[in-house]
């Protein structure tokens, strides 16, 4: 059955990127549609079907929707004044895209973390094969960060199940992300060209009063992100930053607040108070209108995630995996599978590791690299990225180009990153073990 599944899945991956790209439907109705093409084809009961994609959608706006309004909010607000004149130009700077990947990816998940950096994305310029190979350097950077850099959430969460040598782990994971997420701008260097360009131009700024200070510009596009980050070190067991700070770090990290730090520093901007700004039919009514996009599309993501993990089919691929004696090639395939065919990053680690660490000594995983070198493997599965993640649809939105272009551009981008730091584990793991 879980076979069965598995290929419909498939053919609606590809219905997807047909409705969205030939009959231009919005990545929101295709999606839904989409997910009523699989719940069908998968034979889950009708009462269950609404149920399910509700859920789903609930659970994904509620984790997402606030920090995408917040980026949507300073984004509208750099590009309706002259303040996105001061953003430093990022256009070409593709070192520096890559560290601020990395760096943002230690916030708790990767779309919170893409969406903040929304109005950076202003900095590629106006130039759409720009835009969408800054964009896709960045999320790539972002993913590979979160895959592999303590204290992500995944990392935390297989360090926690496999027991690992924490020192080893953290050093081997940065030189990890590192190494993944230049194997992703490569690609992206070299495919960008190669791709039919069906990205509308980046919108041009309107011009309106300016602030006077870089540091106004900052505020709203770099300080949540501070916050989000400390946040996610005060919450490391060990508690670094001491109990009170954790909470009040954890406090500030909540979507409502860091929704509303965001409009309050959105509001420097302005150099003058123009209540018409704050209306619906202002500035901030246009921002709200921006984000509406965006959250339909990440929210029916959503839902096709919680359809697709009804099934159960992605847990019992991972099984079939556990009973091979492939060394570190098992943990990395039970995560890529476990991703591949569900969509959730968490659940792909917190499964996989499951199965992995009472397989260690048998795979030939134990002693003090045994360990490490797993989690990484986990990390490394978690990489694929394709339309049943709403991390896939963030990106699309985010770069301006079709589901089809971000498929060839980013999707393959995380396969070639996975492919590759697997085999670089196989080697470590000949060395190590």
């Amino acid at each position: 059955m879980e076979f069965y599944q598995a290929a419909v899945l498939c053919g609606t991956a590809v219905l997807i990127l047909v409705l969205s790209a030939q009959v231009a439907l919005p990545s929101f109705l295709a999606l839904v549609l989409g997910s009523l093409f699989f719940a069908i084809l998968s034979r889950m009961t009708l009462p269950s079907i609404g149920d399910t994609f509700s859920l789903g959608f609930a659970q994904m706006i509620d984790s997402f929707g606030l920090f995408i309004i917040a980026g949507c909010v300073v984004t509208t607000f750099l590009e309706r004044s002259s303040a996105v004149a001061l953003l430093p130009s990022l256009r070409n700077r593709d070192g520096a895209v890559i560290a601020l990947g990395l760096a943002a990816s230690l916030t708790p998940s990767a779309p919170v973390a893409l969406a903040l950096l929304r109005p950076w994305c202003l900095a590629a310029g106006t130039d759409a094969n720009a835009r969408s190979r800054m964009v896709t350097t960045l999320a790539l950077a972002v993913s590979a960060g979160q895959a592999f850099i303590y204290p992500s959430l995944y990392m935390v969460a297989a360090n926690a199940i496999l027991k690992t040598d924490l020192p080893r782990m953290i050093g081997l994971g940065i030189a990890f992300a590192i190494i993944t997420a230049v194997a992703g701008w490569l690609f992206v260097v070299w495919m960008t060209p190669r791709i039919s360009d069906d990205a509308p131009n980046a919108p041009t700024a309107r011009t309106s009063a300016a602030p006077s200070k870089l540091a106004t510009i900052l505020m709203p596009t770099l300080l949540p992100l501070v916050f989000l980050v400390a946040a996610t070190f005060a919450q490391i067991p060990s508690e670094p930053l001491g109990r009170d700070a954790k909470e009040l770090l954890v406090f500030v990290a909540r979507p409502t607040i860091v929704l509303t730090l965001s409009l309050g520093f959105a509001l420097l901007i302005m150099r003058r108070w123009d209540k018409r700004i704050i209306s619906d039919n202002g500035w901030l009514g246009a921002a709200l209108t921006a984000s509406v996009r965006p959250l339909l599309a990440v929210g029916a993501a959503g839902g096709f995630v919680s359809m697709i993990q009804a099934t159960g089919m992605a847990e019992l691929f991972a099984e079939h995996i556990t009973f091979l004696h492939l060394g570190i090639v098992v943990p990395f395939a039970a995560a890529a599978l476990l991703k591949f065919l569900q969509g959730s990053p968490l659940v792909a680690t917190l499964t996989a590791a499951g199965m992995t660490e009472p397989l260690l000594a048998s795979l030939g995983l134990g002693g003090v690299w045994g360990p490490v070198l797993a989690a990484l493997a986990i990390g490394a599965g978690t990489l694929l990225v394709h339309v049943n993640d709403p991390y896939f649809w963030l990106v699309s939105d985010t770069a301006g180009t079709t589901p089809t272009r971000t498929f060839l551009l980013y999707s393959v981008a995380t396969l070639l990153q996975a492919i590759c730091t697997a085999l670089l584990l196989a080697i470590l793991s000949g060395v190590l073990l």
